[in-house]
């Protein structure tokens, strides 16, 4: 490999991106698992790198790679077009894990918020060899370039649709906490379109997956994949399912299923070989193939801390029935509002501004809560009678605290506010769509994601993140630590 992974785009290159077509570009780029796939004589099988997803760190894997020369693979379960809302739910015991399904991963369903977490946070939960002035002054930027986040304009913000925004943003500074801006990866130019009528209203309706595919939400599939694809040295295949990954001679061997766009097998297992794996399948898939290959004995000697230490973020929401006055007729997206509420319970807090889907018109305000919880995980296992890898070791009880405290702030929120009142939940919120843990930086693998013990074998996801991201959303996090790591394997070769 060479340090050609670190080149910044170029003008022309930006431009091209840039200009009309980056989606069309990007399906014409991917190889899907019928049509040109199915009709091509002769199917690669080995490849010097495989990438497993095309979510946050999969997409720096394969920039970087392909940038450095490495003949590269990508693997996606997910189709081109997605499927509902481009995700899918994993029941566990106690918990519903939401993730992404689809090109370009969660970032095509998040809801475009880029967020650093704090440094007294970050240094509690990283390993003391993950400097945070470092991320603070190389990484963190750097994945906000690529990203192309912003904060939400002035005259944006001033407009119906975010109503709602500016009642929260008062409701919280009268509740005694600050609030402030929240990064996002929304294109304003095309969110002004919408709002002078020009073209349809995705954003300022609240659709977040028909914001990604007009490209008034900058996705994944706008920026880190089709530059990987643009440096001819990375195909993408999508609708390929990895089922299972073992050791091989002088690298690895990964079984794929090729999948029909819903889900059906449409054939037989074929076997791929690399020498570099790249493990990016998001926690749960990252988590299932390495348990599963550890325990039933294809990778033995993967530490035996895989699979533990899984946490969902202190996810938990909350609501508010307000005036109608306080709510506009309809509420937009991104998020755009947050504060962070440190001292006054439990648990440490982020709060931020959420929205209503386009189909629910009720005069509701919604807060999403991210807490700062080092205490609470579980653990991912493997059945061997029913061959699969399940949460263990997860229940109401993991989530309730976090719960305390989210409802102790909206309550706060609703008290200073007049005619607000907190909507009653039942119990805590059992589900999280930011699901991290089990192969955490430092323990399971070194800090550039080298996965101890087992040469040529990495993780570059959410898998890495310590079941918390330290009070912020984490796909900038992610997408940094994958940078890193990313420049440190290309630097050395492995």
């Amino acid at each position: 490999m060479s340090p050609a992974c670190l080149r910044p785009y170029g003008r022309r290159e930006l431009f091209g991106l840039a200009s009309g077509g980056t989606l069309a570009a990007l399906a014409a780029a991917v190889l899907p698992a019928s049509d040109r796939a199915a009709a091509a004589t002769a199917r690669r099988t080995h490849f010097r790198a495989v990438v497993i997803g095309s979510g946050f760190g999969g997409a720096v894997a394969a920039l970087r790679l392909g940038r450095a020369g490495v003949d590269t693979l990508v693997l996606e379960r997910g189709g081109e077009v997605p499927a509902g809302e481009g995700t899918e739910h994993h029941y566990e015991s106690g918990l519903d894990i939401v993730t992404g399904a689809t090109v370009g991963g969660g970032s095509i369903s998040y809801f475009g918020a880029s967020v650093a977490p704090e440094r007294r946070y970050f240094e509690r939960l990283y390993p003391r060899g993950l400097r945070y002035d470092e991320f603070a002054r190389i990484w963190f930027p750097r994945a906000r370039r690529m990203l192309k986040v912003s904060d939400m304009p002035a005259d944006v913000m001033g407009t119906d649709p975010y109503t709602h925004v500016r009642a929260w943003s008062a409701g919280v500074r009268r509740a005694g906490f600050t609030a402030g801006p929240v990064g996002s990866v929304f294109d304003w130019r095309s969110v002004r379109e919408e709002l002078a009528g020009r073209t349809r209203a995705v954003a300022i309706a609240g659709d977040t997956v028909g914001a990604a595919a007009t490209g008034a939400k900058r996705t994944l599939r706008h920026t880190y994949l089709p530059a990987a694809l643009a440096t001819g040295n990375v195909q993408l295949r999508a609708r390929h399912e990895v089922a299972a990954i073992e050791r091989a001679r002088g690298g690895y061997t990964l079984h794929v299923r090729r999948l029909a766009p819903d889900g059906a097998l449409l054939a037989s297992e074929e076997a791929i070989t690399c020498e570099l794996l790249f493990l990016a399948a998001g926690t749960v898939g990252t988590n299932r193939l390495l348990v599963a290959a550890r325990d039933a004995g294809a990778l033995a000697d993967l530490p035996a801390a895989v699979g533990s230490g899984f946490g969902d973020n202190g996810d938990q929401i909350t609501a508010c029935a307000l005036p109608s006055a306080d709510a506009g007729t309809r509420q937009g997206m991104p998020i755009a509002a947050m504060a962070r509420v440190r001292e006054a319970y439990e648990l440490p807090l982020t709060l931020e501004c959420g929205h209503l889907p386009p189909t629910i018109g009720a005069p509701l305000c919604l807060t999403i809560a991210m807490t700062v919880d080092t205490d609470h995980r579980g653990t991912f296992r493997y059945d061997p009678d029913a061959r699969t890898v399940r949460l263990t070791g997860w229940s109401g009880q993991q989530s309730a605290a976090a719960q305390r405290a989210a409802h102790a702030a909206n309550a706060r929120i609703a008290a200073a506010s007049p005619g607000w009142i907190p909507v009653p939940a039942p119990g805590p919120s059992l589900f999280t769509a930011h699901p991290l843990g089990g192969c955490a930086i430092g323990e399971v693998t070194d800090l550039e994601g080298r996965v101890r013990g087992l040469e040529g074998l990495y993780v570059v996801d959410g898998a890495l993140l310590p079941g918390n991201a330290a009070g912020a959303n984490p796909s900038l996090t992610i997408v940094a630590l994958a940078e890193r790591a990313m420049a440190a394997i290309v630097r050395a070769g492995g």
